[in-house]
């Protein structure tokens, strides 16, 4: 009873960043596929980790629209897009926990590695498959043409010839930390437009030095809302304010000149004050940094997303994929990367291992119905929401054991596997939090970086982190059962259709 997939020899792999990187490897593995081709719109690996510099460029305030197109930057003579990566980047997951399963990095590195060597890293991972990239060249267009993927595609320099190439499958790992989301607050378009600069998103963040002796207001709470705002009030920023639905601690917590406010209600054009939901007016700020996230975007299977069964609505969050994934509609499409919360090298290698035995026929996809009942229990959950992907501890860990277990039942010991969570990584990954801030008091005490775990137990900047306390055990509940897709029942597929059938999407 299992969803049929067509031979596929021929796959194309759209962004050469931590999950395309990992995904072309697995299917190279596989020894399967006659044409594995990287198509990489920059000049170099590595994604969100590639600093690109300043951009001089314009985007929209408020940006709400999936569909919006960033200008890119020259570089050398061709096209670049920027990335989020900021100047002073560091991981928020320890190295030792954050990489794939056959490649680690340099253990002299520090405990939360820079962005350079997170993109170092990446660079030569994609050096070792040199030959499949295409670098500097943007996919226009993905659309099916009977059987085949014809994908469009076009070299980042001015005058350059549209060229097409057909695929048996394609592989999206472009990442969604493109559009950037500001949320549509009342006047905060005629405010930007009166006060020009003043508005800006993270994603364009470099660095903190060019807001000395302002008074900054940072909105969001993420792990770029909470960073940025600790750089600026380091010794750059006159004062920095940290607008977020719930209180959070700063990382370090010592730091005193961050104060926590409410959300903002209005922006007043007026006298360019900025008014609070709790009443709050204040009208000293020189900068808005909106670190409030992105918006999902896959512009160019505009197509797919005209169909009865699209991928991008309103860009809050990606639909009709079984575990996050696997387009149910056409399983011939992956699109790789979606969660939140998780460790992306990690769980874009338990994904890239699943779909590369699939489409090279050693394992079997369930049936729709139950990729389908994935997706509605997630909808039974969160409805339509940003939430959707969200994928937290410990569900992020067990998500990557499930996906190993599926491995497994492929026939043939050959093949990339995912990494496994022994006991002491999980525990690392549930406190990671508290091992940032342990980082950081480290370097304040010490004068410079911790390398490992136990060098921050051994100084006493944090405790034991529970070490001698128990592991939640794996749980595959919320993703299926670990079988082959050909060992779903009839039983099994009516109960789906069932549930699936109770669901009202509206």
């Amino acid at each position: 009873m299992a969803t049929t997939i067509k031979t596929i020899k021929r796959v194309a792999v759209i962004g050469a960043g931590a999950s395309g990187l990992v995904g072309a490897k697995a299917l190279l593995e596989e020894n399967a596929f006659s044409k594995i081709r990287i198509f990489e719109r920059n000049g170099k690996a590595g994604g969100v980790w590639q600093y690109t510099g300043d951009y001089h460029g314009s985007y929209s305030i408020p940006s709400l629209d999936p569909n919006t197109k960033l200008d890119p930057q020259s570089t050398n003579g061709f096209k670049t897009w920027p990335t989020p990566a900021y100047d002073q980047l560091t991981t928020n997951i320890p190295w030792e926990i954050m990489t794939y399963r056959n490649k680690n990095f340099n253990r002299d590195l520090p405990f939360f590695a820079f962005r350079q060597d997170v993109a170092d890293f990446l660079q030569s991972y994609a050096d070792t498959m040199d030959e499949l990239i295409s670098y500097n060249t943007s996919v226009l267009d993905v659309s099916k043409n009977g059987d085949e993927w014809v994908v469009r595609y076009q070299l980042n320099k001015n005058g350059s010839p549209v060229e097409e190439e057909r695929y048996d499958a394609v592989m999206v790992a472009t990442g969604f930390f493109h559009v950037p989301y500001i949320p549509d607050v009342k006047n905060i378009k005629e405010y930007s437009e009166k006060y020009p600069g003043v508005i800006k998103h993270a994603k364009y963040f470099r660095k903190p030095e060019e807001f000395d002796g302002q008074t900054v207001l940072v909105v969001g709470a993420g792990a770029s809302g909470m960073d940025i705002s600790n750089q600026l009030a380091e010794n750059h920023a006159k004062k920095v304010y940290k607008s977020t639905r719930s209180t959070t601690t700063p990382l370090p917590a010592e730091l005193p000149d961050i104060v926590e406010v409410d959300i903002i209600e209005s922006f007043n054009t007026d006298d360019k004050s900025i008014r609070l939901a709790d009443g709050t007016v204040l009208t000293d700020i020189d900068s808005v940094i909106y670190a409030t996230g992105y918006i999902r975007s896959l512009p160019f299977l505009s197509s797919v997303n005209k169909s009865s069964n699209p991928l991008i609505t309103d860009g809050s969050y990606i639909h009709n994929l079984y575990l996050h994934c696997i387009y149910t509609e056409d399983p011939t499409l992956i699109i790789m990367g979606v969660q939140r919360f998780v460790l992306p090298f990690r769980t874009s290698q338990a994904q890239a291992c699943y779909i590369a035995r699939v489409w090279s026929g050693r394992l079997k996809l369930p049936p729709k119905p139950i990729m389908e009942q994935f997706i509605a229990k997630r909808f039974l959950e969160v409805g339509h929401s940003k939430d959707f992907h969200d994928t937290k501890f410990p569900d992020d860990s067990d998500y990557c054991e499930y996906a190993l277990a599926l491995c497994k039942l492929a026939p043939g010991e050959y093949g990339m596997f995912p990494r496994d969570w022994p006991r002491k990584e999980r525990l690392l990954r549930s406190n990671i939090f508290k091992l940032k801030i342990a980082y950081n008091r480290f370097y304040e005490r010490e004068g410079r970086n911790a390398k490992y775990v136990e060098e921050l137990l051994k100084s006493g900047v944090t405790d034991d982190l529970g070490l001698e306390t128990e592991v939640t055990d794996t749980c595959y509940d919320r993703f299926g059962k670990p079988i082959n897709g050909d060992q779903y029942t009839e039983k099994d597929v009516q109960e789906a259709i069932n549930l699936v059938k109770s669901v009202d999407y509206k």
